[in-house]
Order: structure tokens, then sequence, then C-alpha cells
């Protein structure tokens, strides 16, 4: 049996679900499996899953408190059958995506199960599979791979890793080849900061576009997603909801709000700019094509801003937590840049293009069937 542990909330937005449900999917292809089981800490995003026709365990646990649940997952793949086809063998296999993993904990698994883990930041874990997607995870490569046989024998490093965005799981939505066309004008510019916004990163930004007149007086439409965990969605309403700005002769400036969005992949694709939070997000626009401005305001979210700088044009505005004017203003800056300069957005297309593939989670579903039949 194939499992998934992952978890999303106010306080870790939704991506460790995201990229989790289209390994689900891409496994759920493949004959010699079970259709995977989402292990949840809480209820919080258990409809979600089932909409996508998963079944899901809710253990009513701390999210933070991994090792409290071990002896709860223990007897979980104790009662669940394993793999199809392979006689009695016992052959359960979890994917965990969790920073509040760690060692001990992921050590602790695999005395249970066979284990593979999402990873993020660099750090070597005792895992059967350790897959980090990231653009500057060959970069990290030396980190995750162990040092000879006396580190296998002390059990710090995992088996087997996957590195780079050939295994980034883009969701279904955006595995579908892009016709996307860089418009001669900037009209529709959209802002999102993931699952939620802890630090109302949105305001901050529009704020500061409002303020400039050369911006405003564009015929544009700011489109502000408002995800699912977003504690400001009420304020973001009362502050922004149906904006417009009139001129003399039209109107300018409007603004748009977009909750509870079923197809994110339209939403983007009509984009002239997308101004995001890096994540998984900035995998969907590169897949698209759409030219993008980014900024982060966690560290996990900091080497990838850094990396897509590195080998893009695309500019990194910097850490909004922490230097929330700072970063607005070179938002406000670049977004300018991208109005006047068909030019320069032409060249982000051509370069986000080449950075992704949409094969990412097929890639990891055949590595978790060859892990499942393996010795």
């Amino acid at each position: 049996m194939f499992y998934i542990r992952a978890d999303g909330n106010t306080k870790i937005g939704m991506g460790h679900v995201m990229r989790c449900l289209s390994v689900a999917e891409a496994t759920a292809k493949i004959d010699c499996l079970h259709p995977p089981i989402f292990i949840l800490a809480d209820e919080t995003c258990r409809s979600l899953i089932e909409e996508r026709g998963f079944q899901v365990i809710v253990l009513h646990t701390d999210y933070c408190d991994m090792m409290g649940e071990l002896p709860l997952l223990e007897a979980i793949f104790q009662e669940k059958p394993t793999i199809k086809n392979v006689g009695n063998q016992n052959k359960n296999i979890v994917l965990v995506d969790s920073y509040q993993a760690d060692s001990t904990y992921y050590f602790a698994l695999s005395k249970m199960v066979k284990t593979v883990c999402f990873e993020d930041m660099g750090q070597a874990y005792p895992v059967d599979l350790l897959i980090n997607y990231n653009l500057y995870a060959p970069r990290l490569a030396a980190q995750y791979i162990a040092a000879e046989t006396e580190s296998q024998a002390i059990n710090k490093y995992p088996r087997k890793v996957l590195l780079g965005a050939n295994y980034m799981p883009l969701r279904k939505a955006f595995q579908t080849p892009s016709n996307y066309s860089v418009a001669e004008q900037v009209r529709n510019v959209t802002i999102t900061t993931g699952g939620s916004d802890p630090y109302f990163a949105t305001a901050t930004l529009v704020e500061a576009l409002m303020r400039d007149p050369m911006i405003t007086e564009q015929e544009i439409t700011l489109h502000l997603i408002s995800g699912p965990f977003n504690e400001f969605a009420e304020e973001l309403k009362r502050k922004y909801q149906n904006y417009e700005k009139k001129s003399a002769n039209a109107t300018t400036l409007q603004i748009q709000i977009h909750e509870n969005i079923k197809d994110m992949r339209s939403l983007l694709y009509d984009s002239d700019i997308v101004i995001t939070a890096t994540g998984s997000t900035i995998y969907e626009v590169s897949a698209l094509g759409v030219p993008m401005i980014v900024f982060y305001f966690a560290e996990n979210q900091r080497q990838g801003a850094k990396e897509l700088e590195r080998l893009t044009n695309i500019v990194n505005a910097g850490n909004i937590a922490i230097e929330p004017d700072r970063t607005a203003e070179r938002i406000r800056d670049t977004l300018r840049r991208c109005i006047q300069n068909k030019k320069y957005r032409e060249r982000l297309y051509r370069q986000e293009k080449e950075l992704i593939d949409a094969k990412g989670a097929q890639r990891i579903a055949e590595q978790i069937k060859e892990l499942l039949l393996s010795q």
C-alpha cells in the first residue's frame, strides 16, 4: 500500500498537499499499486483530498508532533493490505511531506515501512528515496549523497535521491502543453502569495502599485488571489473588492479578487504578468511561460528565489516579511519595466519555458513503483 503523510493549514499553506495530490494522481495510474491513502493530522484538507477521489485517514493529532503520531501510524500500516500481485510480501511505503519531520522520525518510520520524502533545504534524511525538485537542488547533491558505506551504516543518508526540476510534480492542469504568447500590452497582472498570506503581502503590494501614477493610469486589472487559508480574506475584500480608478475619459486601474478558484491555470494563462511568492507556483507559471516577478517570505522559499534570479532575468524582489517596503518598491519598478518593454517579457517567456517539463509526477510515480517492487 502507498500512503501519503502531509498536512495543510493556515500556518504552512497548501503546497505540501497539492504536490502530493499530483503524485497521488500519477501513482493511481500504475496497475500494480492500490490507490494511495492520505494520512492527515487534522480535518483541514480532508474534503479537498476526498473530492479528488482519494481515501483519507485523520489522526486527530498536532501536526507539529510527528513523533507522537508514530504508534498510530504503526497500527494503520499493520491493518491495511499491501501491493497487488506480489504474493504476501509486506511492502508498504509512505511518502512524507512535512517540515516537522526530522531524522529521528524517519529512522523510526523506516522500521515499519519503506520511506520517501520531499525535502527543500538540503537536509539528508535516512529514507529510501529523497526528492528535492527545486531548481537549486542539484547544487545540494553533496549534502545528500552518503560518504561511502560508513555513513550508510549509521543510517544518516538517503539511499537514493531525485534532484532538480525534472521531478517537480506539476498539478494535472499544468501538464497540458501551453500555447501562451506574450501580449503587446500589459493588461492583466495577477498577484498570488500561495494558499495563505501570513504577512498580508497582497495589500502591501497593491498599495505600492497604487502610489505609482505610471501604473495606475494604465488600463490594467490587478487580479488578487485569496488562497483558502488567507486569514486576511475579509479585509482584502473590504479594501479592494470591485475597485476602479477612472480618468477623464476611461476606467484605468481595476482590481478583482479571486477566491475558491477552480481553474487556476486559466487565470494564470490569461495574465500578462504574475507577481508571486516562490513555491510551487513558480513552476506552474514557468510551464505556461507567463512572465513573472517573484518575492518570498519564508526561509524555504529563499533559495528558490535566488536560483530563479541566477538562471534567468526574473527579478527576485526580496523578503517581504523582513523588508516589505523595499520588496514592494522593487516589484513596482519591475512591473513598470514589464509595461514598457515587451522584449524583456519575451525574454522571460523563453527562459521560463526552458526550466521545466510536465513529467515530474510521472517520474516520481515510476520511482515509487520501483521501490515497492524491489526486494
